[in-house]
């Protein structure tokens, strides 16, 4: 291998280093300039060590040096490229906005939710009776749901007066952090607006290109519904062929997930491969002369760069678009370009200009899943020889599946904590599927003005996606379609990308040395694996989740537990993915416990629960209840834990005269009001407090 032929390889890589050392070292203020100094030297130390060196075998210091310089340089990016302000810093002026007003830009397309409008607002300024200030940041706003709030678009300027108020962190063990996730976005707080507290001032605003692109692409999606692609199959065909993925229901977005299909619906390389042919052939007619090719080439590059535009400048679809882009340049200048180098070009302009892109979830997996199959797809494809060019074919696209998901597994288990096993049989049928939307959706789009032939094309692009939809939900009906409750700690997660790392060296490089450094590091990865599952196995303990008007107690023994809710939340899947299932993950729990409701009686080997008292390893847990609980007189009962739901005010003579708690547990179904008042009587009788509001209570026994 020749590493010369892979500068942005090593550059890159050099760069995600420094990035992620930074992110690393966040709360840890150091000086911009003293770090530039620092680059500074290393290249100059990296220049004269080039000029004096000769002996080649001694050439590994220069490199060392500029390396070096790279790292630091990519943790330098990301510090510049961090929110300008703070969140508190604009709370200091936005802490009472009842006596004055903000001024806020639409900065994203409105979302549409089931009771609310979510809208990332940039602010821009803050009004009073005295005075006019400005101020800067972004927040996430949540409209009352009216023909108002729905006909805000990119660039409308409006006014509100209402508290700006900080996102809440994660409460539950193994939650998704999205507070991290908006914090990653510039947006460091959020705001309720009711009809009443804000105004649109009818002035726009904004990037007037942007704009342009988002109107551009809602009349194409106007163009795809008029044609006849309706329903799911229009959710579906406007996220494959335009990146809009807002209207996908969640069944639908499921059951692409639990196929192993997900990336059908992510604008990427394939749309932008398409754009260029169909532009080239539709091109042709220039001719192949230097300056009509010079021509064509720079009408190529408008195109697809116009498409990555409308389609929301994802990192799958930048990822394409520059790569595309390398490979007009190096047509125009009468070179051509090593894939893997490309690949790693496109990432570090992505990361000059967007560092924290690198701990977005669709630019990991995105070029994961290109170097799997760059490095990967050929090795594996040559691992077995077919005669017959139909089986051939098809193998041809099982080994790039294969690639691909071998590369991403540990992205996939880190983040999303589950495995789909039959990602080749959804590749199979949704890659020939998938290519015959795209084309004929790209066509359907072209032609959408001309009568009769817009409709025949509608009803050919509708019944693609029909297929298509049939295909995964008929492959999420198989048995064990999707492995859940996986997980990976941060540590394992590196250790299995290095492992990653490791393997496609050994089958690019070949060297007998790198199967003993890949051997080495999965026995450390398998040791990691088995210490977490022994400690899984012997744990024990109560564990109370923080949730929004809903209880849940799971009784944890081993890997096996029981959960003890209330009938809402049995009823509410998605609050038990999103809050629940994630713990059970990180705790190595089965992911269909067996569930019973606060009301019923339990009689188990682990649990036995009576009304209101609960029983579990000798720990004693009650849950206050005035319909079921009767005065004790002067024997109170000794408990572990005491939970109050719901809006009960407290009544201190009873608590006494009832129970001695150990500790009092406030859920998310006591209002805030009723709270405090609980959080009063509970200091008066001395007796520790939780709210859940706060975070998940756990008790090991």
């Amino acid at each position: 291998m020749n590493w010369n032929q892979y500068p942005f390889f090593r550059w890159t890589l050099a760069w995600m280093s420094g990035i992620v050392l930074s992110d690393a070292l966040r709360d840890v203020r150091l000086d911009s300039r003293l770090i530039f100094g620092l680059v500074l030297v290393l290249l100059l130390v990296a220049f004269v060590l080039h000029r004096h060196i000769r002996q080649y075998r001694r050439r590994w210091v220069v490199g060392i040096a500029f390396i070096l310089a790279f790292m630091l340089s990519g943790f330098l990016c990301l510090r510049l490229h961090e929110p300008d302000v703070v969140a508190d810093d604009y709370r200091k002026v936005l802490q009472d906005v009842a006596d004055g007003y903000c001024l806020a830009l639409v900065s994203e397309p409105p979302v549409e939710k089931e009771k609310s409008v979510k809208i990332v607002l940039e602010l821009k300024g803050f009004r009073d009776h005295a005075s006019t200030c400005p101020v800067s940041g972004k927040v996430l706003a949540y409209f009352q749901k009216n023909d108002a709030a729905l006909s805000l678009g990119y660039g409308d300027l409006l006014a509100f007066s209402s508290t700006v108020e900080p996102v809440p962190p994660s409460k539950n063990l193994g939650e998704f952090d999205y507070r991290t996730f908006l914090e990653r976005r510039g947006v460091t707080g959020r705001v309720y607006l009711k009809e009443g507290v804000w105004i649109p001032l009818g002035i726009k605003e904004g990037n007037p290109l942007v704009a342009f692109a988002i109107r551009f692409r809602k009349r194409l999606l106007d163009a795809l519904w008029r044609c006849g692609v309706t329903e799911d199959e229009f959710s579906v065909g406007a996220a494959v062929l335009l990146g809009y993925d807002d209207s996908l229901p969640p069944v639908l977005r499921q059951q692409y997930m639990a196929a192993g299909s997900m990336h059908i619906l992510c604008v990427s390389g394939m749309h932008v491969g398409i754009i260029y042919l169909l532009a080239s052939f539709v091109l042709g007619f220039l001719g192949s002369g230097k300056k009509l090719a010079f021509l064509k080439n720079s009408i190529l590059l408008l195109l697809v760069w116009f498409y990555a535009l409308i389609t929301g400048l994802t990192p799958s679809i930048l990822r394409s678009t520059l790569m595309i882009s390398m490979i007009i340049l190096g047509s125009m200048l009468g070179k051509k370009g090593v894939t893997l180098n490309s690949v790693a070009a496109s990432a570090f302009v992505i990361l000059l200009f967007q560092p924290n892109d690198l701990f977005s979830m669709g630019f990991q997996l995105s070029y994961a899943a290109v170097v799997g199959i760059v490095v990967l797809q050929r090795p594996i494809y040559l691992l077995l020889f077919v005669s017959n060019k139909l089986l051939d074919k098809a193998w041809e696209i099982t080994s790039v599946a294969l690639a691909a998901q071998f590369s991403t597994l540990p992205f996939t288990v880190f983040y999303f904590h589950q495995f789909t096993p039959y990602f080749w049989l959804s590749n199979l049928l949704m890659t020939p599927l998938s290519f015959l939307v795209i084309l004929s959706g790209m066509l359907l789009l072209l032609l959408s003005w001309v009568p009769g032939l817009n409709v025949f094309m509608g009803k050919l692009v509708w019944a693609c996606l029909h297929g298509m939809n049939a295909s995964v939900a008929w492959i999420e009906s198989l048995p064990c379609s999707l492995v859940k409750g996986l997980y990976m700690t941060k540590l394992e997660f590196g250790l299995s990308l290095l492992l990653l790392l490791l393997f496609m060296l050994l089958v690019t490089l070949r060297k007998k040395r790198m199967l003993l450094e890949l051997l080495t590091v999965a026995c450390v990865f398998a040791g990691l694996l088995a210490a977490r599952g022994q400690r899984a196995a012997n744990q024990c303990r109560i564990m109370v989740y923080s949730l929004r008007d809903h209880t849940a107690i799971d009784m944890i023994q081993g890997t096996s537990h029981l959960l003890l809710c209330d009938e809402e939340l049995l009823e509410d899947p998605s609050s038990i993915d999103y809050s629940l299932r994630g713990s059970w993950a990180k705790q190595q729990l089965s992911m269909n416990p067996p569930c019973y409701t606060l009301s019923e009686d339990v009689d188990t080997d682990m649990v036995v629960k009576r009304k209101h008292l609960c029983s579990f390893h000798g720990c004693l847990l009650a849950i206050w209840d005035p319909f079921v609980m009767l005065d004790s007189g002067d024997t109170p009962m000794s408990v572990d834990v005491l939970l109050v739901r719901g809006r009960q005010a407290p009544d201190q003579r009873r608590l006494n005269n009832t129970y001695r708690p150990r500790i009092l547990l406030l859920d998310g179904t006591v209002p805030a009001a009723q709270s405090a008042e609980w959080k009063r009587v509970a200091a008066a009788l001395e007796l520790p407090c939780h709210v859940l509001e706060e975070g998940c209570f756990v008790m090991d026994l």
